[in-house]
């Protein structure tokens, strides 16, 4: 154990003894790094003084280019700013102006529009058709009219104006009434009228085409009051002339006043057919009526005179044969049938005047009350006929809607003309059936008057029925 430990502490006594060695020699090789390292490491604070004062340099470059920079930036950003609020500002005035320019834009195509309208109206268009061409070149789309088209608008204004005022008499072509083109002496009267004479002499007023460059006769006739003056006028023997300031309304409702009754009859539908047969059937009564109580003489006071004279005479039998040859009155009638009770009490008498006399009324007064249900079924039936005509006029607009007038014209005009038929039926109806009615009412009055009489003359000769005479059929 001892050797042991003695060779160990030999061995660190060496080891100790060669680690002093190594570390001199250690110290030595590190004294001489580290006075190159001491010597590199000058020479790098040298560099990095160096590079950092470069760098200082260059950071300085660099904070004054920044500052340059951003005085810039914001010196261009003053700019851009201007520049945007110039550019709104310039946008607002070209939106401005845009919204000017279509302002005019609109107002000159829209008096164009309106002018076209105009001349297309015109009788002076067809004499001048360099006029639609320059309203067409007007309203073409997506071009500025500018003031010479405004210029052009007013000339043909200025035209018009002066057009106007002429009368002009030549020979012109137009489309006559039959659809045919056809040459004729025109007379135009200012803007107003434009008449025409073939060579066989066939009058008419002309307006304008649709297209407005040319003239069409207008339907219907003058009448002659209109065509004595318009051919005195042509032949120049008179300077009348017949003008209509109406821009044509006046010469289309003398087409409408010339529809033919059976024109006029078809606008009224199916109602105006049951109306025709109420008419018709009123009609005949009416006729029938008047034929029936024409033959009816209610004036019977000079038979009257012999019928007391013969009853005053205690004549019986002559007297009825008196009455029946006077059967014509109806007055004659009735008092036949009373003398059949001659000799009775007053009652008796009375009863029986009363009788004849309503045996007679029922003839007199025959289709009377029918002819008043007609004419109170005539308006009714026109009613209706109005009622039905609006139903459609409304089912028309429901569906398609009121831009076309035209469209509803037949449901207005089938309740406007069996309502007036209706009406038209009903008032004479009314008028004659109280006429007849008054008729009546004279016999009957007649009937009455004279059956008083006659009763008072039977009760003059009743003392001579108490002596036992016998009178008439009765006794």
């Amino acid at each position: 154990m001892k050797k042991t430990i003695f060779a160990l502490f030999a061995v660190l006594i060496l080891a100790t003894s060669v680690q002093a060695v190594n570390t001199n020699t250690v110290s030595r090789v590190v004294a001489g790094n580290l006075s190159t390292v001491k010597q590199e490491a000058r020479q790098t604070e040298l560099t990095i003084a160096e590079q950092q004062k470069e760098i200082q340099q260059e950071s300085a470059t660099l904070k004054k280019s920044i500052a340059g920079k951003k005085k810039e930036f914001q010196t261009l950003k003053a700019q851009y700013e201007a520049l945007l609020a110039e550019e709104k500002k310039l946008k607002d005035e070209l939106a401005e102006q845009a919204h000017e320019l279509k302002t005019i834009d609109g107002a000159i195509r829209t008096s164009a529009k309106q002018a076209g309208d105009y001349f297309n109206e015109s009788l002076t268009t067809p004499d001048h058709p360099e006029r639609l061409p320059v309203l067409e070149a007007i309203l073409k789309p997506n071009i500025f009219p500018g003031m010479e088209s405004i210029k052009q608008l007013l000339n043909l204004y200025l035209d018009e104006m002066y057009t106007g005022g002429e009368i002009v008499h030549k020979n012109s072509e137009f489309i006559a009434k039959d659809g045919q083109a056809r040459n004729g002496e025109t007379i135009r009267i200012g803007t107003f009228t434009t008449v025409f004479r073939t060579p066989d002499g066939e009058l008419g007023f002309l307006r304008p085409d649709s297209g407005g460059g040319g003239l069409t006769a207008v339907a219907g006739k003058p009448g002659w009051m209109l065509s004595r003056t318009i051919n005195d006028f042509f032949d120049g023997k008179s300077n009348l002339f017949p003008v209509d300031i109406s821009n044509g309304a006046a010469l289309q409702r003398l087409a409408q006043t010339q529809k033919s009754f059976t024109e006029w009859l078809a606008a009224g539908g199916i109602l105006v057919w049951p109306i025709l047969l109420v008419g018709l059937i009123a009609a005949l009564i009416i006729i029938e009526r008047f034929i029936s109580l024409s033959r009816i003489r209610a004036n019977s006071g000079k038979n009257m005179g012999r019928i007391i004279e013969l009853v005053s005479g205690g004549k019986w039998s002559e007297c009825r044969e008196f009455c029946l040859q006077k059967s014509s009155f109806p007055t004659c009638r009735v008092i036949n049938h009373t003398l059949k009770y001659a000799g009775t009490s007053k009652e008796i008498l009375e009863n029986a005047f009363q009788e004849g006399l309503l045996k007679e009324l029922p003839l007199l007064e025959r289709f009377l009350p029918t002819l008043n249900v007609l004419a109170a079924v005539a308006p009714l039936l026109g009613l209706l006929g109005t009622v039905t005509g609006m139903i459609n006029t409304f089912q028309i607009i429901t569906i398609y809607g009121t831009g076309d007038p035209r469209m509803m014209s037949g449901g207005i005009s089938e309740a406007l003309v069996t309502t007036q038929l209706g009406l038209a039926v009903a008032v004479p109806i009314m008028l004659l059936h109280h006429i007849l009615d008054r008729r009546v009412d004279k016999i009957v009055g007649d009937m009455e008057e004279k059956g008083a009489s006659i009763a008072v003359a039977l009760m003059k000769k009743e003392p001579a029925t108490e002596k036992g005479t016998v009178y008439g059929d009765a006794a």
